[in-house]
């Protein structure tokens, strides 16, 4: 009878475990679909081109660079990261208007993970979905690195890659809208 007990609370015990584990894999995937953008250019299908060298500072984020976004010739966008320093903001310019912004925050549900913008995240007035961007994911207590998010090319394709230690998954934005 003991046994009996122990094998029940001990199967009980595994299948909670497993539901919690799946609970954080849905929050966490909801939030990366939901993901605010860090820029928003009029219409899909641009081109992304590195102006001047993307180079890393002494953690994940990019601290000097430019990306412009262009289409058909026309300059949509331009992303600088800035000039060298670590201190995790960047500019963007669009339409003859400066603006400045974060490239590192917190998740959602600070006590699991923070998010590290290492590509702008881009959205687009005629794509309902995130066109491009790539998000590193760390542990928040911890700084291990969880997982990294890649949503393309500028493509208004619904998709994104997820990279974590057991391989890449692709999965379609709006399942998790």
């Amino acid at each position: 009878m003991k046994k009996t007990i122990l094998s029940l609370t001990l199967i009980a015990g595994i299948a909670l475990v497993s539901c919690n584990k799946e609970k954080v894999e849905e929050n966490f995937t909801t939030e990366v679909s939901t993901e605010t953008e860090t820029l928003r250019l009029p219409e899909s299908g641009f081109e992304m081109n590195i102006s001047e060298e993307l180079v890393k500072g002494s953690g994940e984020v990019y601290t000097s660079g430019i990306i412009e976004y262009t289409k058909n010739g026309n300059v949509l966008a331009t992303f600088d990261f800035g000039s060298g320093e670590d201190n995790k903001t960047a500019q963007y310019e669009k339409n003859g208007t400066t603006y400045d912004c974060s490239l590192e925050k917190d998740g959602k549900d600070k006590k699991d993970y923070k998010k590290v913008i290492v590509r702008p995240i881009v959205k687009s007035d005629d794509c309902g979905y995130i066109v491009s961007g790539i998000i590193k994911y760390y542990d928040y207590k911890s700084g291990d690195w969880v997982a990294t998010v890649d949503f393309g090319d500028g493509t208004c394709d619904n998709v994104a890659i997820k990279t974590t230690k057991e391989g890449d998954f692709t999965f379609n934005v709006s399942e998790y809208y």
